[in-house]
């Protein structure tokens, strides 16, 4: 394994916030800014395109195929080369690939560039974890990541009433040519703010690697909480960047602007939810519960939440979409409970590990919940039936209901 190490010992400061933190944060904004933006203009892809809900599916969901995809590699790429020069490339793929999607006139062309961004923005939340154990004092980095995470949720509500305002301005192309233009500028940033680390040793061994992850797919506690994530998680990140604002329009009948509204607040819930999970967690902990019973108490949270929304609840429709956002991250404490179930040094690889599958899901999710939605006519307004978002939801949250079943009966033999 590389081992990077600063050249002198770490001082946090404003400096070091401004080289270290700030790019880097600033790239998981871009990640979730560009995860989340198809809800605000399916309208314009559908009107201009005629896109299919299905089709609509595909060119949204290919963000998550492609960030999956990279998550195994990728650890390996930061031993190897550091998060500067890793980060810093892969922005830039983003930004051709926004370029790209700019242009797009066919479904093939608007996948591959939608594609390329996920691909691009992949390494935003493992390159800054590494940055930050490289070169932040270690009593900062529980700080540092959970400020990170907030970075990711403002690029979720960046994605809200800033895109319905930026969209008066010009259309959903010109949108994506300037953010071509200020991811280049960020990756740009990054590779000239963030320090370079010393390397000494060897690089890691990719069979070396890939043994870590053998050992990680093995494992039965893994596949005890998987499970439950991919089919949580996954659904919640397709209905968030994409449903949930085609929801708002077709089923609650509301306006582009009380929409933009809605999503607001579901960004907002996503900022916050990483802050009270991990206060939750301390809770828990303090009276002697497991972590395991306070994810699962999440998940019903979730499918309930999820039912509701399922039968219409229009009247307290903020309340709902608010939670949403909120459980999507909370559930993310699976992450947590399966780093602390592994030895140290295979904590990265039970991250990258899970979060590929993870993706993986939200990959079918998103595409599935279209293909259900396709069953039924469009109405007259051009929109989608209320019925085919019950139907697409419904499946999701079976999917979870069977993997919370299998979480809730599965032992934890440590």
């Amino acid at each position: 394994m590389v081992d990077q190490v600063p050249s002198q010992s770490p001082q946090l400061g404003p400096a070091m916030i401004a080289s270290i933190f700030l790019p880097l944060g600033l790239g998981y904004f871009l990640s979730f800014l560009y995860r989340s933006i198809n809800a605000m203009i399916a309208p314009q892809l559908v009107a201009e395109l005629s896109l299919s809900p299905s089709q609509l599916g595909f060119v949204t969901a290919v963000y998550f195929l492609t960030f999956g995809l990279v998550q195994l590699p990728l650890g390996l790429l930061l031993d190897r080369f550091g998060p500067a020069l890793v980060q810093s490339s892969l922005l830039v793929v983003s930004a051709i690939g926004a370029v790209i999607f700019s242009m797009g006139e066919t479904v093939g062309l608007l996948a591959f560039g939608r594609g390329m961004i996920g691909m691009g923005v992949a390494g935003a939340l493992m390159s800054s974890f590494t940055a930050f154990a490289l070169w932040l004092p270690t009593r900062h980095l529980p700080l540092a990541n959970g400020c990170l995470m907030g970075f990711g949720g403002l690029g979720a509500l960046a994605a809200t009433k800033p895109v319905e305002w930026a969209l008066d301005l010009t259309d959903w192309r010109g949108l994506f040519l300037v953010l071509a233009a200020i991811t280049t500028l960020i990756a740009l940033f990054v590779a000239v703010s963030l320090p370079r680390p010393k390397r000494i040793g060897s690089p890691t061994h990719l069979r070396m690697q890939l043994k870590g992850v053998l050992t990680v797919y093995r494992d039965r506690l893994f596949w005890r909480i998987a499970p439950l994530t991919i089919a949580s998680l996954g659904a919640g990140l397709s209905i968030q960047s994409l449903w949930a604002g085609t929801w708002l329009r077709d089923v609650a009948g509301l306006e582009p602007g009380d929409v933009a509204t809605h999503l607001s607040v579901m960004a907002i819930g996503l900022t916050i939810g990483p802050v009270l999970s991990g206060l939750a967690a301390s809770l828990t902990r303090q009276t002697g519960l497991s972590l395991n019973w306070l994810l699962g108490v999440i998940a019903w949270l979730f499918m309930s939440l999820q039912f509701l929304i399922i039968l219409e609840w229009i009247s307290i429709s903020y309340l709902l979409w608010a939670g949403f956002g909120l459980l999507i991250n909370a559930m993310a404490l699976s992450y947590a409970i399966l780093s602390q179930a592994f030895p140290a040094h295979l904590a990265g690889r039970v991250n990258t590990s899970l979060n590929m599958l993870m993706i993986g899901g939200a990959f079918i999710s998103q595409y599935l919940i279209g293909w259900i939605i396709g069953f039924w006519p469009l109405e007259v307004g051009g929109g989608y039936a209320p019925e085919a978002y019950q139907a697409g939801f419904s499946v999701m949250l079976a999917a979870q209901f069977v993997t919370f079943i299998w979480f809730v009966i599965g032992r934890d033999r440590r």
